[in-house]
């Protein structure tokens, strides 16, 4: 049962109830991670051929999108080297190939508790203890799976904190389709007006803005030049500088 605070916070006539976090690359940088081991997969995958920084160069396009999406769309960037040296044909058992190496390299990370702890967004992270200490209703809607997402926040130490947790594996539809939002609002038996997303890339922030939810975006440096590029957002909902996202997102919600 969700119960939300009574001392939900009014803008106007709105009043806001839940603020709901995207997690890769909002509280924690593991977009960073997941670029760096798909980077990593392809070039072993490929002998060296492709360079990582040639992967990483077009990784932003696919940030936000479920791993399914992702491992697709480089899957098609780069299958002419992967098909020559994996010597299978077909998109599909290419990228079947990739998710394995990938995950593999991936989950190694996960396993070193130091170096996620170094990637921790201090100021989201500041913003949400803020938030779950003045009584209001946080949720997680993340297009990681839930084996990924419950290992990094509780590594966090946050997993338990959020009233409930949405992953990939609960919509049919990734981001930029609003269905993870949509599935929040309805567990909320909320308003979309009356929820708060924070989001950091232009897919996420599509999905908030297509569910009708209000969105502020903590940029970083895989998302920030294509997120003011989309011009999806008015500045003010843009926080390059994350020592302002505090101030700025409760100067919103108590306006």
């Amino acid at each position: 049962m969700i119960v939300l605070p009574t001392n939900a916070i009014h803008k106007g006539s709105i009043m806001i109830k839940a603020v709901i976090f995207d997690l890769d690359g909002t509280l924690i940088q593991t977009e960073v991670l997941k670029a760096n081991s798909y980077a990593l997969a392809i070039n072993q995958l490929t002998n060296g051929e492709v360079d990582e920084d040639k992967v990483l160069d077009i990784f932003n396009e696919f940030v936000g999108l479920s791993r399914q999406e992702v491992v697709e769309g480089l899957s098609k960037s780069f299958s002419k080297p992967l098909q020559k040296h994996l010597n299978i044909d077909g998109i599909g058992l290419i990228g079947k190939t990739l998710i394995e190496k990938r995950l593999h390299i991936y989950r190694n990370i996960l396993d070193d508790t130091q170096l996620l702890s170094k990637h921790f967004c201090s100021f989201t992270l500041g913003l949400f203890s803020r938030l779950y200490q003045d009584g209001f209703t946080v949720a997680l809607a993340t297009m990681s799976h839930l084996p990924e997402a419950k290992k990094v926040t509780e590594t966090m130490g946050i997993y338990d904190k959020f009233n409930f947790v949405l992953t990939r594996d609960d919509v049919e539809n990734g981001k930029p389709e609003p269905d993870i939002y949509l599935k929040a609002k309805n567990k909320l038996g909320l308003e979309a007006n009356e929820c708060l997303v924070i989001e950091d890339s232009v897919n996420g922030i599509k999905a908030a803005q297509n569910a009708e939810m209000p969105v502020f975006a903590v940029t970083n440096v895989i998302t920030r030049k294509s997120v003011h590029e989309g011009k999806l957002l008015e500045p003010h909902f843009i926080i390059d500088d994350l020592d302002q996202l505090q101030n700025r997102v409760y100067s919103y919600i108590t306006a």
